[in-house]
């Protein structure tokens, strides 16, 4: 089973030459300075604010992870499940409804950011978050310099860098489990997969591709390291965590679904049309309907033979978005991820009318980054207003793609 032959792959990573001129280090040169300013102004405002005696942490989701941290080291991980104890660890805004939402594991992952200080720890996080991504990147880039740069400094990743979110990671995960698989390592492509379920929300859709695939030994090396990677961290925090996890969910759905309509920076579906005002009662059967939607198309795209690789990947990850009721604009990310598969696909090429999607995709929800300092215009109109249509319309062309391309010829041996 070849998902991408040598010439299907020499043929994908042609259509990233254009990008390979001028034209191209020039934006690659300026999402550098852009990307590494703005980073460089977060990372400094968190040094200079916890430099004060009274000032623990940053008020950015970092001091989440960085909280529960510092609980696991002082010997009381499940304090982390809990909001006010959780509050008082960072001492930032402790009364703002920022719950833990992660299994044992990640907890354990994050443990030893409690042994630094806040700015040493969003520093390291932001760096490492940087490096993974650039790593992640580099298989699918065939070699061209200024699209690596812009892939690995993409506007739309500056929501995550801002708030010190896990997007980065999750992504990088994900782009190695594929690279793995297009080189036909599957049990590695599982084991990277397993790893993703440190941060499971994202990840109901790709199951599915790898049914449609096919790819059982990636299925069973995935179920086995999630088991491991949930029960090991259970065994030494116990079953408790479970119970104390679970109605934190509770909980944080209740809140998350009856404030839709004033939450400003969700962009999937669901806050898209409560957003245009539509109430969440009558959103949420649409949503429903949407992921099943997504379900069927995913394993449908990683079915067909009319379906290259790289149009496979960009519907999974197209999917991944618009399946997700709960959907911040940090996990923006892989949109720019989203425009490289679609440009390797085929699916958008450099027509004027598909630079400018691949524009958009690419910067993701950078502005809203931009525009939390400024709110100069409502954050719902630089996100949920239009990055799901922007899906939607990508979903499509990928659709009409794949059916415009004849089916291939089984040759008799």
């Amino acid at each position: 089973m070849m998902l991408q032959s040598p010439a299907e792959r020499h043929e994908a990573d042609a259509r990233l030459q254009p990008f390979a001129g001028r034209a191209g280090f020039l934006s690659a040169g300026l999402a550098t300075i852009v990307s590494v300013a703005f980073i460089s102004l977060v990372v400094a405002v968190s040094i200079i604010l916890t430099a004060k005696p009274d000032v623990a942490a940053m008020s950015v989701d970092f001091r989440v992870f960085w909280g529960a941290a510092k609980l696991a080291v002082a010997g009381e991980p499940l304090a982390a499940l809990d909001p006010v104890r959780l509050g008082a660890s960072h001492a930032t805004y402790p009364d703002a409804y920022l719950p833990w939402l992660y299994p044992p594991g990640f907890l354990l992952l994050v443990t030893p950011l409690g042994l630094l200080s806040f700015s040493t720890a969003f520093l390291v996080w932001t760096a490492a978050a940087y490096a993974a991504v650039t790593l992640a990147v580099r298989p699918f880039v065939a070699g061209i310099k200024p699209v690596w740069v812009l892939l690995a400094l993409a506007p739309a990743y500056l929501p995550t860098m801002l708030l010190g979110q896990t997007s980065l990671f999750w992504m990088a995960g994900l782009l190695a489990a594929l690279a793995a698989l297009r080189a036909e390592r599957w049990i590695l492509a599982g084991v990277l997969i397993g790893c993703l379920t440190l941060k499971p929300q994202l990840g109901l859709m790709i199951p599915f591709a790898l049914l449609g695939l096919g790819a059982w030994r990636t299925i069973l090396a995935a179920v086995v390291t999630t088991m491991v990677l949930l029960g090991g961290p259970t065994l030494l925090y116990g079953l408790e965590y479970w119970s104390l996890l679970k109605a934190v969910f509770v909980e944080h759905g209740d809140r998350m679904l009856y404030s839709c309509q004033s939450v400003r920076l969700m962009i999937s579906p669901l806050y898209a049309l409560c957003f245009y005002g539509m109430g969440p009662q009558m959103a949420l059967p649409i949503q429903w309907g949407i992921i099943a939607l997504m379900m069927a198309l995913v394993v449908w795209f990683w079915r067909s033979d009319r379906a290259g690789f790289d149009v496979k990947v960009a519907v999974l990850l197209i999917a991944i978005l618009l399946s997700a009721p709960y959907l911040w604009y940090y996990e923006g990310a892989l949109l720019a991820a989203i425009a490289l598969f679609l440009l390797r696909g085929g699916v958008l090429t450099t027509r004027p009318g598909h630079l400018v999607l691949l524009f958009l995709l690419w910067m993701g929800c950078g502005m809203q980054a931009i525009n939390f300092f400024y709110d100069a215009v409502h954050q719902g109109w630089l996100g949920a207003a239009y990055i799901p249509v922007l899906l939607f319309i990508c979903l499509g062309l990928s659709l009409q793609k794949t059916l415009a391309t004849p089916q291939p010829v089984a040759l008799a041996k």
